[in-house]
C-alpha cells in the first residue's frame, strides 16, 4: 500500500515552525543524551553483573514518577518481587529492611499502577509476548534479555525478531526496549584497560559491534546504549558508565556521548542514581500516603 501524496505536509510544516515536541527526560545530565520517544526500537548493551537490570530499575522509575509513564516488564533473570523491591527502595529512599511494612504495602499499591510484569516462570517465543505486551495498558515495555526468549539463534532469526519488534513498535506506539550480551570476544584479554591506564586490567564496556547477534540489532533500532561498571575496582565499581552509541533522530532530542567519556551514574547506596550531585527522584518520592488512580 502506498503511502497517500501529500500525507507528510503535516509533519513538514510542524518541523519548519518548531512544533515537533522533544523526548521526555528525566531531569538530569543523561538528558541531553538520551529521550524517551514513543513507537521506538532500542537496544541495551552489556556485559553480566554490570547492574544492567537495576539501572534500567531507575530509569524507568524515574519515568513513571516523573512523567507518568507505564511499564510491562519481562525479565528472564529476575523475578517481579525483586525488581519491584529494587523499586520500593529507590522511592522510598530508604533501605529496603528498614522500611515499615505500612510503608513497603503504600509504595507497592503506589508503583504497581506503572508497573505490570508479565510471568517469567514460562519460556515465551517472542511473538507470544508481542502479543502480551499489546493487551497490556503500557506505554514501554522490557524484554530482559533478549538471549533468554524461545527464539531461532541464527543471524536471520535476529532479522526476524526485530522486524516483528519494529512492526510492534509501529502498529501499537508503543516503546521497546531490549536488553541483551555481548560476544565472548568482548570479554576477552583484549577488551581490557592497557597497562599504563588508571584502569589497568579491568575489563572495558563492549563496543556496539560486540553486541550478540551481529550488527542487525545497531542496523534496525532507532537507540542504542551500553551499560558497564568496573565490578572489580575499589571505587569505580560504585560508579555506573552510560555510553550513548546510537541516536537516529536527533531533532527530538539525544546525541553519542564522546569517545572514552561517559556518562556517571552513582550508585547512591542503592537509594536511587545520582549524576553530577543530581538525585532527580528527591521531589519525587513517597511522603505520607499516595494515590494515583485514573
Amino acid at each position: 500500500m502506498l503511502v497517500k501524496k501529500g500525507s507528510e505536509i503535516t509533519y513538514l510544516e510542524n518541523y519548519r515552525k518548531g512544533n515537533i515536541k522533544p523526548g521526555l527526560g528525566i531531569g538530569n545530565d543523561l538528558d541531553n543524551y538520551l529521550r524517551l520517544k514513543q513507537a521506538q526500537l532500542n537496544i541495551i548493551l552489556g556485559h553480566d553483573n554490570v547492574g544492567k537490570s537495576y539501572f534500567f530499575s531507575y530509569y524507568m522509575l524515574s519515568h513513571a514518577l516523573i512523567n507518568d509513564k507505564k511499564f510491562c516488564i519481562w525479565s528472564g533473570e529476575n523475578t517481579s518481587g525483586q525488581i519491584m523491591r529494587d523499586l520500593i527502595q529507590m522511592y522510598c529512599g530508604n533501605y529496603f529492611k528498614k522500611l515499615a511494612i505500612e510503608q513497603i504495602r503504600s509504595a507497592h499499591n503506589f508503583l504497581s499502577q506503572s508497573f505490570t510484569f508479565v510471568d517469567n516462570t514460562k519460556l515465551y517465543k517472542p511473538e507470544d509476548l508481542f502479543l502480551i505486551f499489546e493487551s497490556e495498558n503500557a506505554d514501554v515495555c522490557f524484554i530482559d534479555p533478549y538471549t533468554g526468549l524461545d527464539r531461532k539463534m541464527t543471524y536471520e532469526g535476529n532479522y526476524e525478531f526485530l522486524n516483528n519488534a519494529r512492526q510492534f513498535c509501529n502498529t501499537t506506539k508503543k516503546t521497546l526496549y531490549i536488553s541483551t550480551h555481548p560476544t565472548s570476544e568482548s570479554g576477552r584479554a583484549g577488551n581490557l584497560y592497557p597497562e599504563k591506564h588508571e584502569w589497568n586490567g579491568h575489563l572495558k564496556a563492549p563496543l556496539k559491534a560486540h553486541c550478540e547477534g551481529g550488527k542487525s540489532f545497531l542496523n534496525r533500532c532507532d537507540d542504542m546504549f551500553t551499560i558497564h561498571r568496573l565490578v572489580a575496582h575499589q571505587t569505580m565499581k560504585y560508579e555506573t558508565m552510560i555510553n550513548i552509541e546510537k541516536i537516529k533522530d536527533r531533532e527530538t532530542g539525544g546525541q553519542i556521548t564522546e569517545l572514552n567519556t561517559p556518562l556517571l551514574f552513582n550508585f547512591n547506596n542503592g537509594l536511587g542514581f545520582t549524576t553530577q550531585g543530581i538525585d532527580n527522584l528527591k521531589d519525587y518520592r513517597i511522603k505520607t500516603s499516595q494515590t494515583r488512580i485514573k
